[in-house]
């Protein structure tokens, strides 16, 4: 039968072995670390090399409190036996020993998904073509250790064997009463999730809301979209509006625009004339300004007949939505130059009367008196 002083020195042995594997694992990750590095100065750091950086000290500990607590423990057990104490110290050595393991653990899992986070947003959202990526990455920092410690928490009330039933009920019924009382900022907050994640609307755009303000984009949030006016103001736009209603994105598909001008020319007009001065105006803004996208090939017509006039339009594109203005202003200022050049007729609304020729009363018929007749006479009756 082994005696109580060996068992005691079983309890040493786990001990320095503990010890002894704490200190060979913090060799192996150095020199694994080194040699990922070959002695670089500006080596950049991979994924790997994040999580050994990361797991160096708090898996060591961890080595050290599961070690320790094992050794401590079968001290106790013997200690304890021929004793009459009301409280087993091992079987509280053991629980109190695993929560210290599992608060490191949470740690260090908090640890590594924290650097890995911050690597990817350096690293790969930067040169990815959207935004979600950097829109998201730093709510689920501040997610992840929420998480990680509520997770350990329940996990050390259990290992404490308390029932956590009750609280799960009061955590969902409590959940329940904040999303209520939240609702609005949890509605904006999904509205952000909902436009960020589209893709369709990014800094830089020129967008209009159906009913709203429009101006460039300068910024998206999880709660706002932030808008520059063409007054040079900021316009903060909560989400929910952003996602409730139309939205036109000046932008997209592509930056160009096009410019369409309409008038109308008498009907005295020669059409082929006025076709031929139209498109010769329109070719040569798109040759000598530099709005027009000299890709697209300017078309006029005709479209209706119109009252007073034959309306016309004119069609080119513009490079933006700036020079879109532009071009429209160049084109009525040069057409109506070369109409009145050329003579040709831009109406003013007309209107013709026909009025039905009216008998002759016959001649010593009796008049009926008018409304302000009979009532002169009715007056002076009275």
């Amino acid at each position: 039968m082994i005696s109580l002083d060996n068992e005691y020195t079983i309890a040493i042995v786990i001990a320095a072995v503990t010890v002894a594997v704490a200190i060979v694992l913090e060799i192996v990750l150095k020199v694994v670390k080194n040699r990922m590095r070959a002695g670089q100065d500006d080596y950049v750091p991979t994924p790997r090399y994040i999580v050994l950086e990361a797991i160096d000290g708090p898996a060591i500990l961890m080595v050290l409190l599961a070690g320790g607590t094992y050794a401590g423990a079968f001290a106790l057990d013997h200690w304890h036996s021929g004793r009459d104490l009301d409280t087993d110290l091992a079987a509280l050595l053991r629980r109190a020993g695993t929560v210290g393991v599992v608060a490191v653990g949470a740690f260090l899992a908090t640890r590594i998904g924290s650097l890995l986070l911050d690597w990817y947003a350096e690293h790969v959202a930067s040169k990815t073509s959207t935004q979600l990526d950097d829109q998201l990455i730093p709510s689920f920092k501040k997610m992840l250790p929420i998480l990680v410690y509520a997770l350990a928490i329940l996990w050390a009330l259990a290992i404490f064997e308390i029932e956590i039933s009750p609280l799960l009920a009061t955590l969902g019924i409590g959940g329940i009463a904040i999303a209520l009382a939240a609702h609005p900022t949890l509605s904006i907050y999904f509205a952000g999730t909902y436009v960020i994640s589209e893709g369709e609307i990014e800094p830089g755009d020129f967008i209009e809301i159906e009913g709203g303000p429009s101006g460039f984009v300068e910024d998206i949030s999880w709660r706002s979209t932030k808008l520059r006016s063409r007054f040079n103001n900021l316009i903060i736009i909560p989400n929910s509006m952003m996602s409730d209603n139309m939205i036109t994105n000046y932008s997209r598909p592509a930056l160009a625009m096009n410019v369409i001008v309409t008038g109308g020319v008498s009907y005295s007009s020669d059409l082929q004339q006025v076709e031929d001065i139209l498109m010769d105006v329109a070719g040569k803004i798109v040759v000598e300004s530099e709005h027009a996208v000299t890709e697209t090939e300017p078309r006029a017509g005709f479209s209706v007949f119109g009252d007073s006039n034959i309306d016309f339009w004119v069609f080119l594109q513009a490079s933006d939505r700036a020079g879109c203005f532009q071009l429209k202003s160049q084109l009525i200022k040069q057409i109506h130059e070369r109409f009145n050049e050329a003579g040709v007729v831009i109406n003013y609304p007309i209107r013709h009367l026909v009025v039905d020729d009216v008998p002759e009363e016959e001649e010593g018929a009796e008049q009926e008196p008018t409304a302000p007749e009979q009532i002169v006479e009715f007056v002076r009756k009275s």
